[in-house]
This record gives structure tokens, C-alpha cells and sequence, in this order.
């Protein structure tokens, strides 16, 4: 088996490099295998960015610039006091209003102020806020501390490596190759990403009650290392396409009979891995639901309701918590008359699949109302080792797509003088159709979750010489080739 430790560093000398097509050492051309190894960190975000509206309509200009600018400056005063971080003015806006038949109604002004706070305040200054005069949530995220970020991304292109390592071994351990020298090194690392946005549209006329709990989602750092890896054959076999020991060749062009120093005598194939892995997580979103005459009375509901299904569930041991949406809407009949309010809160966690169902129904009987979806995954560690057993089944499938040609052909396979491997990322988590209400439980039976399988699929493409093993064996790819007399 080869010995894949060494990968990251020069072990003894670099192979000989024999051109196919003269014999001869050739320093510019080398047996490469190229591979790209994918990391990827999940920081725990730490601080919330919110973006709060005060919004006014009347019917003069002055007295909604007025009134705007007094609830404004009583929201700064309170954020201020909350020592917000980052506070600014984002939008200041006065618009006129008009009717159907285009005549003038009156004022519309929007003032927007964004700040930043650490997470498990910010439910509290918001609401606050909210007493103190905004009444237009719009736009929430989550971020980590840029310390948290950096590290992160060091740890990303060290996974990234481990991961390329752990590729190329599979590679050359199938074919029993060994390695040699890193002869090239890319490294491909992304930016920081975005905070993690909160879909959060609400609207309130009144103070809100309860403290809306806030759960921040984790980002996702992604982060790509391309190695070219410098190999050479552990033994003289060729006949299963792993050796390299062969005697080189000269190239005989088809059309003269004479050697042409310009084309080499490759087969290119490319072979396919598939490998299915069952599942054994659940991720699942729930929502907490809330129809009510006022915005006070549907906040208040939802919050206690939220805050109620939160306990459960990290009680229950709920893993990746987080909040993923918040709405809060009026309703309006046919007429446009306003009617009531909605509230949707949304959370997601996820459990091993053995426990989802249960967590679910006793999420419910605290207060959920929603099943929004549900999905499947495998752990990591068994993603991770299925995409290397997938990149170990692509080999064989190559092998014996070139075993099957050459033998037709009664060619003898030499040197594998390039290798790819293309192998895909770990697949998205499996969707359950799932889109259930509270009524649904009401009987109290535990609803039986099955999880299903994820399939990873990957390919590896190698370039190999080979030289015939008798005169005339070509006969049948020159007969179309022939001039006529």
C-alpha cells in the first residue's frame, strides 16, 4: 500500500521522468496526480446586525417629518442607553401619497437606523426599541467576531489540505502508486461570508409584551487547496494499469511509418464512483404560528409560544438551534380593510432521526403549529469516508473501462502519466415532504420518522500510454486511414 504521510513534504528524490516518446529523462514532463481538497468551518455567530424602521403617514408634510424625527430620536436614545454598537442612519425618506385617481391623500416617512449588539440582547433591544417608537422590522443577520472569522479560515485550508491528502491516498493506494514531491500548490480560500440573514418583515402599532427570543444561526466558512502530487510505481506489473515500468516507446506515426515526436500513443478515461450512504440526522423547521385582533396581542402569543418551544427543545439536547424567521404581518380583507395580524416565528434544529419524532411531537404540545420541512443527512464522518471509497470505486471503473479497450485493441497499457480527480461535494441533506398542522396531533401519537440514504458521486480521470504488442495490431483503426492509390 502506499504510504500517504508524506504527501506535504519532499520524500527522497523526485521520479525520474521518462518521455514516452524518446526514452530519454525529460526534467519538463512528470507523472502528476491533480487533486483539490474542499474545507469547510461552522462559526458560532456571536453578534446580531438589525436594521429598525420608524414609519409615519399623515397628511401634511410637517406633521409627519415631525413626528418621525421624535420617534426617531427617542429610538436612538433608547439603543444608546443599550450600548448598540455600530449605530447609524441608513435611510431617511418622505413621500408623497396618493389615491386612484392620483390626487393627493397625504405623507408617508421612513426612517432606518441600523445597529449591532451581542445576540442574547438583542431580542430585548428590539422590542424596546419597538416601545420607544419603531414599528418596522427590516432586515436582522447574524455574524461571528472577525477573530472568530480569521481563525476560522486558517482551519478551513488546513481541512482543505487534510482532505486533498486524504484523496490522493485513496488514489494511489488503488492503483499503487507511490508519492512523491507537492509539486504545486493553489490555494483557493473564500471571503468571509455575509452575516447569515434573518427573514424578518415585521410590523407593530403597539409595544410588544414579551421578549421575542432570538437564536443566532452559525456561519459557514468554505475554502478550496489544489495540490499536483508527483508519483512513481510501486512494481513492474502493468497488466491492472498501475505500473509505470514498461519500456518507453517510440511513437510510429499511422500515415508515414515514421517516428513523430509530436503525438504520444493516450488513452483518456474517465471513471465514475457512486457510493449510497444511509442517514442518521434529522433537520427539521417548526413554526410557531399566531392569528390575533392586534399586533400586541399576536407578539405577545408568538413570543411566549417561542420561547416555550425553545426550552423543549434544548432541553430535548436540540443540536444547531436557531431562529430562521421571523414575520409579522396585517391582514387585510377583500376590502383592504385591515382585519388582524399575523406572527410567524420559525426555528430549526436538528437530532439523530431516532429521536426527531419524538422532539417534534413534543415541540408541538409546547406551542409549534408548523412542520415546514424536514430532511436527512449523514454524520460527517461518514459523508467523508464514503467520498473517498467513491474516488476508490471511480479508479477501478477506470481501469476497467482501459483494460476493456485494450484488450480489444491488443494494446499494452504503460505509464499513467496524468491523473484528475473530480469528485463532488457532500450532497445536500434529503428533503421529506412534509408540510403538517398542529391538528395532526391532536390524538398525541408519536409520528414514526425513517430517514432515507444520500448518494455521493465522484470520478477520476486518467491518461495512460501504450504501445502495441505485435506488428499489425493496429490494423483495424489504419485500415480507414490508408490513402487510396
Amino acid at each position: 500500500m502506499a504510504n500517504t504521510n508524506n504527501l506535504t513534504v519532499v520524500s527522497g528524490k523526485a521520479p525520474a521522468i521518462v518521455d514516452p516518446l524518446t526514452g530519454s529523462t525529460n526534467p519538463n514532463t512528470a507523472q502528476i496526480l491533480n487533486v483539490t481538497g474542499q474545507g469547510e468551518v461552522t462559526v458560532p455567530t456571536t453578534l446580531t446586525e438589525v436594521q429598525l424602521g420608524i414609519q409615519v403617514d399623515g397628511k401634511t408634510a410637517t406633521e409627519v417629518q415631525q413626528e418621525t424625527a421624535q420617534r426617531s430620536t427617542a429610538v436612538v436614545d433608547v439603543l444608546q442607553k443599550l450600548g448598540a454598537q455600530q449605530l447609524q442612519t441608513t435611510s431617511i425618506q418622505l413621500n408623497p401619497v396618493y389615491n386612484d385617481n392620483q390626487t393627493l391623500t397625504g405623507f408617508t416617512g421612513l426612517n432606518t437606523l441600523q445597529f449591532e449588539l451581542p445576540t442574547a440582547r438583542a431580542g430585548a433591544a428590539i422590542d424596546t426599541a419597538i416601545q420607544a417608537g419603531a414599528n418596522l422590522i427590516q432586515n436582522i443577520s447574524f455574524t461571528a467576531s472577525d477573530k472568530a472569522l480569521q481563525q476560522a479560515r486558517l482551519q478551513v485550508l488546513s481541512e482543505a489540505v487534510k482532505d486533498a491528502q486524504a484523496q490522493a491516498g485513496a488514489v494511489f493506494n488503488t492503483l499503487k502508486l507511490t508519492p512523491e514531491k507537492i509539486i504545486d500548490i493553489n490555494i483557493n480560500s473564500a471571503d468571509n461570508p455575509s452575516p447569515s440573514p434573518l427573514v424578518f418583515n415585521a410590523t407593530a402599532n403597539a409595544p410588544r409584551i414579551a421578549t421575542t427570543p432570538i437564536i443566532g444561526s452559525p456561519q459557514t466558512i468554505e475554502g478550496s487547496v489544489s495540490l499536483d502530487i508527483g508519483y512513481s510505481p510501486n512494481s513492474v506489473a502493468t497488466h491492472n494499469l498501475t505500473g509505470a515500468s514498461q519500456p518507453t516507446f517510440a511513437l510510429v506515426d499511422p500515415l508515414t511509418g515514421r517516428t513523430n515526436p509530436n503525438t504520444a500513443q493516450i488513452l483518456k478515461v474517465t471513471g465514475k464512483g457512486e457510493v449510497t450512504v444511509p442517514t442518521t440526522l434529522t433537520e427539521v423547521q417548526l413554526g410557531i404560528q399566531v392569528d390575533g385582533k392586534t399586533a400586541t396581542e399576536v407578539q405577545e402569543k408568538t413570543a411566549q409560544r417561542s420561547t416555550a418551544v425553545v426550552d423543549v427543545l434544548q432541553k430535548l439536547g436540540a443540536q444547531q438551534l436557531q431562529t430562521t424567521s421571523i414575520q409579522l404581518n396585517p391582514v387585510y380583507n377583500d376590502t383592504q380593510t385591515l382585519t388582524g395580524f399575523t406572527e410567524l416565528n420559525t426555528l430549526q434544529f436538528e437530532l439523530p432521526t431516532a429521536r426527531a419524532g419524538a422532539a417534534i411531537d413534543t415541540a408541538i404540545q409546547a406551542g409549534a403549529n408548523l412542520i415546514q420541512n424536514i430532511s436527512f443527512t449523514a454524520s460527517d464522518k461518514a459523508l467523508q469516508q464514503a467520498r473517498l471509497q467513491v474516488l476508490s470505486e471511480a479508479v477501478k471503473d477506470a481501469q476497467a473501462q482501459a483494460g476493456a479497450v485494450f484488450n480489444t485493441l491488443k494494446l499494452t497499457p504503460g505509464k499513467i502519466i496524468d491523473i484528475n480527480i473530480n469528485s463532488a461535494d457532500n450532497p445536500s441533506p434529503s428533503p421529506l415532504v412534509f408540510n403538517v398542522a398542529d391538528k395532526a396531533f391532536a390524538t398525541g401519537t408519536r409520528t414514526p420518522l425513517i430517514g432515507g440514504t444520500q448518494t455521493i458521486e465522484g470520478s477520476v480521470s486518467l491518461d495512460i500510454a501504450y504501445s502495441p504488442n505485435s506488428a499489425g495490431t493496429l490494423d483495424l483503426a489504419l485500415n480507414g486511414l490508408q490513402r487510396s492509390a
